[in-house]
Formats: structure tokens, C-alpha cells, sequence
């Protein structure tokens, strides 16, 4: 997870992650807050295509959304496939713990935790919808 995603000037074919590694996000504002970043993956798969798919998992309750599907392909079983997936406007409607997984072929694969917390410093309770 990242803020950005450019195409290296000085070296062709590499990205610019800056913000590489968002783990945590501060809301100035009062909830549901919306935020925008940007997901880079390379994969691999010895057969030709795949179905890669994003999710956003709420920790406190297990509810996940799952993002559009996107068939990518492969040129070679070595060689992996760059990918970078802009989540525009993701709604996060409380403050808690939210885990944005990676589906392959309809198999979870993995994820990466992200915290959204309140930058006012007061304490919220997450709500059990």
C-alpha cells in the first residue's frame, strides 16, 4: 500500500512508491471518512491467466468488500506481472482496524493490516453494526 505510484524517471520499467507502506491512516475530520491509495503487486502463476482481486475487511466484524475483478496475464511461469490498482475513495465508515487482501483464482493470498484512527486524539468506540 502506498501514496503514490510513478514511473521511475532514471530507471525504466521500475515504479516509485512514495508512502510505501501505509499502515496507518489519521482522520482529521469526523467518520465516515473517504481515502484514496494506491496497491502494487508483482505476481507469478505458471499458467497463462489469473483473476486478482482486492477486499477490505473490517477486523471487528469479518464484513469485506470485495473490489471488481481484473484478469491479468503471463508471459512466462518466471516472470512476474506488475500491477498497481488505485482504491479511489475508499469509504472507512468507523475508526479500527481494517486488513486489504489480495484474492487469487477466488483463494485468499494475503493481507496487509491498516489502522484508520482519529487525529483529534479522542478515544472512539467501533461500532458493532
Amino acid at each position: 500500500l502506498c501514496d503514490t505510484i510513478t514511473d521511475s524517471p532514471n530507471k525504466p520499467g521500475q515504479k516509485d512508491l512514495s508512502g510505501a507502506g501505509i499502515n496507518v491512516i489519521r482522520a482529521a475530520g469526523p467518520f465516515p471518512i473517504k481515502r484514496s491509495f494506491w496497491v502494487y503487486l508483482e505476481v507469478a502463476d505458471r499458467k497463462p491467466s489469473g483473476i486478482v482481486q482486492l477486499a477490505l475487511m473490517r477486523a471487528d466484524s469479518g464484513r469485506r468488500y470485495h473490489y471488481r475483478e481484473l484478469t491479468i496475464g503471463f508471459s512466462h511461469p518466471l516472470q512476474a506481472t506488475r500491477l498497481t490498482v488505485r482504491v479511489f475513495d475508499c469509504v472507512f465508515p468507523v475508526p479500527g482496524v481494517y486488513f486489504v487482501e489480495l484474492w487469487y483464482d477466488h483463494a485468499w493470498i494475503m493481507d496487509q493490516r491498516l489502522e484508520v484512527v482519529s487525529d483529534k486524539g479522542d478515544l472512539h468506540e467501533i461500532e458493532q453494526e
